[in-house]
């Protein structure tokens, strides 16, 4: 049972494992100590806290109420103990009697991620997605201390250190499936599952060997059965899953109940796991151990899906879809002449980590496990020789060289042939797709020039482009070809243009699309850009980038059953990103969502999905029209890019649907001048508008090497200037605030980029900037008299609106952006 606080009933705090809280917890409950990551520190009241939402709102003793996002706390600590009742026997723990259930204390060790340690002994421990729930015995004074350390603070934590134990290995902080999906709510439910999905996946070698060791089996359980303990499913649910099986017994149990729609394949295999004993690995994060690749070769790994981990003692561990696959295995074992002993892996995450893995350890070559011929395809050969042949690009394209100077038939020739799959050309274009893929790139350019100038390839790497190779202009002709066929283009047309799409899975180990652009160039060549369309996950909201307080009032603006919301910016700015992370906060059984797409990038269970094709007449508005008549609740529409679409959505929104999409604009005021300049009607419109987003995507500084130092007098007065200009704002109060959130021994710091082996050029990954107009009641009447941009501006800053420019000096100030990249985005 989680504790409230009397007058403030949204501060939620759980109590250690095997206990809860007394009736009623103190008033006391609701002080605590807040210490910043800058080193601030003040007492006062959790007004608001509950940490799934990673938002703190905190009254400081002789203060105002602020809203703190979790990120930018180093720890929260209650300023009294809880009163807790033992589960089991009712006695208090740290009340009248504090010496007792000392079988529950625990020693641990925790470093934080500035190299700080902290050790003790606890009352056990939770560990959230958002953060670790702590209760410290302290011995001087017999009392319980909670803190509350955010995730992003914590390097490394162990439970019970001298034995080896982590928190995610104690079984006390696991609760009962059963008990978790007690709930009706859908959507908590679905919380629920998968906080237990998530505390039964291991991700650690420590992990794994200790479950290894002490997982129980329940051989004679059936997985129906063991669903249906758990509450997972209901007996009627299973009842019809097996009536399906009984006329389809080839299909498996749990794939009926996947296509039923009633359990995640993840489920089913964690019920997999209980019934066997066998662990199930988070396939996408468990470390690959040294020198275990080499040992499968990839087209038996690529077949097969297996995925080496670790090798112990006396076996090979091995990470699978299922364990049961007994021939796969019993191959496995001849091949190596050792023991190998398999674990359970999501079959998604499978694929992609052994793509991953093995496109850098082995050319495609080693697919056919064999030696090229005349004509470029393959014999077999011993394993050995496969798994020692390694390649990489600089050895695809001199061999490309020596095979067009030793007489083969041409290239050209060569791909057009059906027969032929694996010629080196072939091979490159597979290396160039996957290397460009590992390296996180968004977009393949490759551009063909004349004579005696190389082909330039090229990958954008969050946002801008960096060299990757050269390869001479006589293959130029060649290279586009192979990928036009790859994109069942006509190889012949060279004058116009063409758009298609590649899915790499026919041609390489990569589950990925590419859209391809081929554009007509001077001198009768051709331009290719890729576009790769990774099967990516929608991102939770919460790890979007959004502050607390704009992730409130978002949360507020998509709980609306019908309306407009508009997420706004240029191309690559992560619109479609945003779109799906907003879907995915909604998405639940009791909605029927439909989107229309031009691409499909991100999938969601549960959303009716529809790509668009102009070719075919199939547009957005023809896609907004069939949906209405499909009993829509909520509809994405990739983008509004016309009168037509804007007016079937507007018109949508008014009748009862709640309307997602994007435009091309820089700003969110000016997002609404230009629906109403494509005809719109303005009370319409204004009656629709439920919030507009714009937002950027910058590049953030590595971590690791971002070199600081304290800003000048002349750059803060500058920074001042950009924040306040056209607003309001008081300048000597705002520099105070900056001073109170920002400042590091009373001064403010600006960071660099550095330079690292892991980064390069000082720059790791990218942050979203943006800023949130909510269509208030002011905002509404500024659209129906066709106000100027700037009159919209003005009145939402007036309203608390942060500009784009005010978030990105905000990261300025956190350390997270440099001033060029800052105002690269913001100008």
């Amino acid at each position: 049972m989680n504790a409230q606080c009397a007058e403030f009933p949204t501060v939620v705090w759980p109590a250690p494992p095997f206990f809860q809280f007394a009736a009623r917890a103190p008033e006391s409950m609701c002080a605590g100590i807040v210490q910043w990551l800058n080193g601030r520190r003040a007492s006062g009241l959790l007004v608001d806290f509950a940490a799934e939402r990673r938002y703190l709102n905190f009254w400081p003793d002789g203060g105002e109420p602020e809203d703190v996002a979790l990120d930018q706390i180093r720890f929260i600590r209650l300023a009294a103990p809880g009163i807790f009742v033992h589960a089991l026997t009712a006695t208090t723990e740290f009340g009248s009697t504090p010496g007792e259930h000392k079988e529950h204390h625990q020693s641990f060790i925790m470093e934080f991620k500035d190299g700080e340690r902290l050790d003790g002994v606890t009352l056990g421990a939770r560990r959230e997605t958002a953060g670790l729930f702590l209760y410290l015995v302290e011995s001087d004074t017999t009392e319980l201390a909670n803190y509350f350390i955010p995730e992003n603070c914590i390097k490394e934590l162990r439970l019970n250190a001298t034995q080896g134990d982590s928190v995610a290995e104690s079984a006390d902080t696991v609760p009962d499936l059963r008990a978790l999906l007690s709930t009706d709510h859908p959507r908590k439910r679905q919380e629920q599952i998968e906080k237990y999905l998530s505390n039964r996946t291991v991700s650690t070698v420590e992990d794994l060997l200790h479950t290894r060791l002490h997982q129980g089996k329940r051989l004679h359980a059936r997985l129906g059965d063991i669903l249906i303990e758990t509450g997972a499913i209901s007996p009627e649910q299973l009842a019809k899953a097996l009536t399906i099986q009984g006329e389809q017994r080839s299909r498996r149990l749990g794939d009926i109940l996947v296509e039923m729609g009633v359990v995640s394949v993840r489920l089913i295999q964690v019920a997999l796991s209980d019934k066997l004993g066998i662990p199930y690995v988070s396939a996408r994060s468990f470390p690959v151990g040294l020198g275990v690749l080499e040992l499968i070769d990839t087209a038996f790994a690529i077949r097969h899906q297996v995925l080496p981990l670790i090798q112990t003692n006396d076996c090979l561990i091995v990470a699978v879809e299922n364990p049961l696959a007994v021939e796969c295995l019993t191959d496995l074992r001849f091949q190596l002449g050792k023991a190998v002993e398999a674990v359970i892996a999501d079959p998604l995450e499978l694929k992609e980590r052994i793509a991953k893995e093995y496109s850098g350890l082995e050319s495609r070559v080693a697919i056919a496990r064999s030696t090229v011929n005349g004509f470029g395809t393959f014999e077999s050969s011993d394993l050995a020789g496969v798994n020692a042949f390694k390649t990489n690009v600089a050895d695809l394209t001199s061999q490309l060289v020596k095979e067009s100077q030793s007489g083969q038939r041409t290239t050209r020739d060569v791909i057009s042939d059906p027969r032929v799959t694996e010629n080196t050309l072939v091979r490159l274009v597979n290396k160039i797709i996957i290397e460009a893929h590992a390296q996180g790139a968004s977009d393949i350019h490759i551009e063909t020039n004349g004579i005696d100038l190389h082909t330039r390839i090229r990958f954008r790497k969050d946002g801008d482009l960096e060299d990757y190779l050269q390869l001479p202009q006589a293959y130029s002709n060649s290279l586009v070809s192979r990928i036009k066929i790859m994109a069942d283009l006509d190889i012949s047309e060279r004058r116009h243009p063409q758009d298609g799409k590649i899915d790499f899975g026919r041609h390489g180990p990569l589950p990925i699309e590419l859209r391809v652009a081929v554009i007509p160039t001077a001198n009768g060549l051709e331009d290719v850009v890729l576009r790769i369309l990774s099967a990516a996950e929608a991102l939770p909201l919460d790890e979007v980038g959004f502050s607390a307080a704009d992730l409130l009032s978002l949360r507020t603006m998509i709980k609306r059953t019908f309306g407009l919301i508009l997420v706004c910016g240029p191309t690559g700015s992560g619109k479609t990103t945003t779109l799906h992370s907003l879907l995915r906060d909604i998405n639940r059984p009791d909605l029927k969502i439909w989107t229309a797409e031009d691409p499909v990038e991100i999938t969601q269970r549960g959303l009716r999905q529809v790509q668009v094709n102009a070719k075919i007449d199939w547009t957005f508005a023809a896609a907004m029209r069939a949906f209405l008549r499909a009993d829509p609740d909520v509809i994405m529409v990739g983008e509004m890019r016309d009168g037509e679409t804007t007016k079937i959505g507007i018109e949508a929104s008014l009748t009862g649907h709640l309307v997602f999409s994007t435009l091309h604009t820089n700003s969110a005021a000016e997002s609404v001048v230009r629906l109403l300049d494509l005809g719109m009607d303005p009370f319409n419109f204004a009656d629709a508008l439920i919030g507009v987003l714009s937002q950027r995507l910058a590049r953030k500084l590595c971590p690791g090497c971002k070199q600081s130092r304290p800003a000048s007098d002349a750059e803060i007065e500058e920074l001042l200037s950009e924040y306040c200009q056209e607003t309001s704002l008081v300048r000597t109060e705002v520099l105070k605030r900056w001073h109170e959130e920002f400042a590091t021994g009373g001064e403010l710091i600006l960071h660099e980029a550095g330079g690292c082996e892991a980064c390069k050029l000082g720059y790791k990954g990218r942050v979203v900037v943006y800023e949130l107009l909510a269509a208030t009641a002011g905002v509404k009447q500024k659209i129906r008299s066709r106000a100027a941009v700037p009159e919209v501006l003005a009145l939402a800053q007036d309203e608390g609106m942060l500009s784009l420019r005010q978030h990105t000096i905000r990261h300025v100030l956190r350390g997270v952006l440099d001033l060029a990249g800052a105002r690269a985005v913001s100008s």
